[in-house]
C-alpha cells in the first residue's frame, strides 16, 4: 500500500509539472527559516504547504509563548506530501501543515500520520477534521468568483460555476490549475456532481480561452488590473487587494445556495507517525486552534475561524450564514485522476 500511494503522490507532481511548468507550479526549491526563542532550547521541525507569509506570524507567536524554536521547510503542499512519503519513518517533519486536505489524506492512507489526542480534535467540529483523528482543519476559506466591477454588471453574474464555460464567459475567466486548493475544489466537485460534468467543465474551460495563473494572488491583482474580468480563487484574496488599494474595482461573488462554485474548504494540520505523542508539537496545533491563534489567522489573512466562538473577519459573512456544498474531506483521496482531468482538459497550454 506504501508504496503504490508513494507512487500516485508522484504521478500526480509529474503530471501537473508537465501541465504547469509555464507557471513555476511547483516549489521544489523550498526554503527554510528559523524562529527562535529564550526557552528551555527544545526545538520542532515544521514542513509547511503554507507559505511564510500566512503562518510565519503565528508560529513566531507560538515560539514567543513557549520559547520553543521552529524550524520551517516551506513548500507546495503536495511537494512536501510526497517528501514526507519518501523520507518515511525517518521524516525529520514533526509537524505538517497542508494549504488543504488533500496530500493529508494521501499520508494517512500511507499510515504516515499519527492520530492526535482526542482533546485536539474536539475543539474542531468533526466536519473540518479526519475521519479516523490523524488531521484536523487550522483555518477554512470558500471558494468565491472575484469580478472587476468596471468591466462587470451584475447582470453579467454566472448563476452556477458551471456556467463559466458558457460563450458570454469567452476568454475572461482565470484559474490556478497547479494550485492546491483548485486542484482539491476539482477532486470535490468530482465528489459533488460526478467525473463526466467535471471532465465537461474544465474542458470547457479551456475551450473557452479560461486563462491560467500560477497562483491566486497573481489572479486577484489581474482582476483588480482590469487584465480579465472574472477570477475563481479563496476568499481571503479580495481582501488582500482591498487592502492595497481600498479603492479597487473589486468585488465578491459567492455562488449562490450549495453549487460547488462555493466550496469551503479547510488548511490542515498533522504530527507524521515519527513525531507521536511529541507534546512540542501537539503544542503547536493546539496554539493554532487556541482563541489567540485563530484570532490571528482571522487578523492576517481574513481567513475563517474553524474553532467555534471565535469572531470572523468583519465585512464579510459568519460561517454559520454561508451556503456551501457538503463533501466529504476525508475523502479527497484521488489527487491522480484529478490530475489527469486537468491535464487532459488543455488548461494552460
Amino acid at each position: 500500500m506504501h508504496a503504490r500511494l508513494r507512487a500516485a503522490i508522484g504521478a500526480v507532481i509529474v503530471s501537473l509539472v508537465a501541465v504547469f511548468a509555464f507557471a513555476g507550479c511547483g516549489s521544489s526549491s523550498s526554503t527554510s527559516t528559523s524562529t527562535s526563542g529564550a526557552g528551555d532550547g527544545s526545538s520542532l521541525v515544521v514542513y509547511s504547504g503554507r507559505s511564510e507569509e500566512y503562518v510565519g506570524p503565528a508560529l513566531a507567536a507560538f515560539t514567543k509563548k513557549t520559547g520553543v524554536t521552529v524550524d520551517v521547510r516551506y513548500g507546495d503542499s503536495v511537494d512536501l506530501g510526497l517528501l514526507i512519503g519518501e523520507e518515511g519513518d525517518k521524516t525529520p517533519a514533526q509537524v505538517f501543515l497542508a494549504q488543504s486536505p488533500g496530500a493529508m489524506v494521501y499520508l494517512d492512507q500511507s499510515k504516515l500520520l499519527s492520530t492526535l489526542p482526542q482533546a485536539t480534535l474536539d475543539k474542531v467540529p468533526a466536519t473540518f477534521r479526519a475521519d479516523d483523528g490523524t488531521w484536523v482543519g487550522v483555518t477554512g476559506r470558500q471558494r468565491v468568483l472575484i469580478y472587476n466591477t468596471d468591466l462587470v454588471t451584475q447582470s453579467d453574474l454566472p448563476k452556477s460555476v458551471f456556467d463559466l464555460v458558457k460563450p458570454q464567459y469567452e476568454g475572461k475567466v482565470a484559474v490556478a490549475p497547479s494550485n492546491s486548493s483548485f486542484q482539491d475544489f476539482v477532486t470535490a466537485m468530482t465528489q459533488l456532481s460526478g467525473e463526466q460534468k467535471t471532465k465537461a467543465w474544465l474542458e470547457g474551460l479551456a475551450a473557452n480561452g479560461a486563462k491560467a495563473y500560477a497562483k491566486n494572488d497573481a489572479i486577484a491583482d489581474a482582476v483588480a488590473r482590469g487584465e480579465i474580468p472574472f477570477g475563481l480563487v479563496n476568499h481571503y484574496y479580495f481582501n488582500e487587494i482591498i487592502e492595497k488599494d481600498p479603492n479597487a474595482p473589486v468585488k465578491v461573488y459567492r455562488f449562490p445556495g450549495t453549487d460547488p462554485g462555493s466550496l469551503f474548504l479547510v488548511s490542515t494540520a498533522a504530527i507524521p507517525a515519527p513525531a507521536a505523542n511529541n507534546a512540542d508539537a501537539v503544542a503547536l496545533i493546539n496554539y493554532m486552534l487556541s482563541p489567540a491563534g485563530q484570532a490571528m489567522f482571522v487578523a492576517e489573512e481574513g481567513e475563517y475561524p474553524v474553532v467555534p466562538g471565535v469572531k470572523q473577519a468583519t465585512g464579510q459573512p459568519s460561517l454559520s450564514e454561508l451556503a456551501y456544498p457538503t463533501y466529504d474531506l476525508s475523502g479527497l483521496t484521488d489527487l491522480r485522476q484529478t490530475a489527469k482531468l486537468i491535464q487532459g482538459s488543455g488548461i494552460g497550454g
